[in-house]
């Protein structure tokens, strides 16, 4: 099996390619990460970002939370940076650690925030794992749309317009360039995130065996609706320079 001469990562990783040093393309992308971008420039966008939204609404910026260690340093650094509100969202796939709803305890006490946390019904879960699994491989389907979508549904209803996801394009695989100003929309939501199914599809593929409503949390609010609260979706990674192991040190040691 190749691998990346530089990272070791194998060709069944997903969307990689080798130059001709036998290097992959998302090591390249580090590469230009740290030469190519100006990422004081980037802060001042972000800057911006900030202060157009920032006390206008019920909260400043939803963030959507997985628990890892990029949404975790999402929120810490607007919060930390900015000392802006975030509403935190999450979705609960079924498989939280005890560990980290630990670290989700401390996290959220020592910044003081808020969060919102959406479980699905278990039986429909079951039904969408077994077939994304036959289907794809992965029976993690409604972990993948869920985590996405919902949190936009939660910005349509509570009309926040702003949301804030973590690393930038082409961190962990090359979907988007890491010179793309990624914004989390509805195409890299097909492109990227629900393995090719629709929520739509699912439905026909389930015949009927669940109800339409119970499959709305992993479907894409419509554009129009999004658009009329001038919603941005964007990530932090977009605007500074994303070092893992600094940041996770960082919070490790907080």
């Amino acid at each position: 099996m190749k691998r990346c001469s530089n990272c070791n990562l194998p060709e069944t990783h997903e969307t990689i390619s080798f130059d001709n040093k036998g290097v992959c393309n998302i090591c390249n992308n580090h590469k230009l990460k740290r030469s190519e971008i100006d990422w004081s420039l980037r802060k001042k966008d972000l800057d911006k970002l900030i202060q157009d939204h920032k006390g206008k609404f019920d909260y400043d910026c939803i963030v959507p939370f997985s628990g890892g260690k990029d949404s975790t340093w999402t929120v810490y650094y607007l919060v930390k940076e900015y000392n802006i509100k975030p509403l935190v969202v999450r979705f609960d796939h079924g498989f939280f650690r005890p560990n980290l709803e630990k670290n989700l305890k401390k996290m959220v006490r020592k910044l003081g925030v808020d969060v919102i946390t959406f479980t699905p019904n278990w039986k429909v879960v079951q039904k969408l794992m077994l077939n994304s699994f036959l289907e794809k491989g992965d029976f993690c389907w409604h972990c993948h749309t869920g985590i996405f979508s919902y949190p936009m549904w939660v910005a349509l209803e509570k009309k926040i317009p702003l949301i804030f996801w973590g690393e930038g394009a082409g961190e962990y695989e090359n979907y988007f360039n890491y010179d793309h100003k990624l914004e989390r929309d509805e195409v890299s939501f097909n492109r990227d995130v629900n393995l090719g199914i629709s929520a739509d599809d699912m439905f026909i593929r389930l015949d009927g065996s669940v109800d339409e409503r119970d499959l709305k949390p992993y479907t894409y609010p419509p554009l129009d609706q999004l658009k009329a609260i001038n919603y941005k979706s964007v990530c932090l990674g977009t605007y500074m320079l994303w070092d893992v192991k600094k940041q996770v040190e960082i919070i490790k040691k907080e």
